[in-house]
């Protein structure tokens, strides 16, 4: 019986490593908007799926700098494009307010400000 707790116990931790290294290649970001408009994200020209109106979730990014658009719901505001870095393994997360007359992504982390591209 302490031999088949053994092993199962062995095979639980064994697959627990394997998730943290297969995880730790990728990393992900997430925008929370502020639940009055909703929004869609574009990554690389793609809708991405939406799983609710007021969040997004941006899954196994590679490290490096990406560009997404935002875009709102029935076009109330013009689609907007931010560029940042995503870390290696790591996540990003952002808060969509607006600020002044214009929306722009609060950064959590570091508390600043990311406004979009001008074009």
């Amino acid at each position: 019986m302490k031999k088949v707790f053994f092993l199962l116990f062995l095979g639980v931790a064994i697959s627990a490593g394997f998730c943290n290294v297969a995880s730790a290649k990728y990393a992900f970001v997430y925008i929370q908007g502020d639940k009055v408009t909703p929004f869609y994200v574009k990554k690389d020209g793609k809708m991405l799926p939406r799983y609710g109106k007021n969040y997004c979730i941006i899954p196994k990014l590679d490290s490096g700098s990406i560009d997404i658009e935002i875009l709102y719901q029935q076009n109330i505001f013009n689609p907007q494009t931010y560029t940042f870095d995503v870390p290696a393994g790591g996540c990003r997360s952002f808060l969509l307010t607006k600020k002044d007359t214009a929306y722009s992504l609060f950064d959590l982390e570091t508390k600043a400000y990311l406004y979009p591209n001008k074009k």
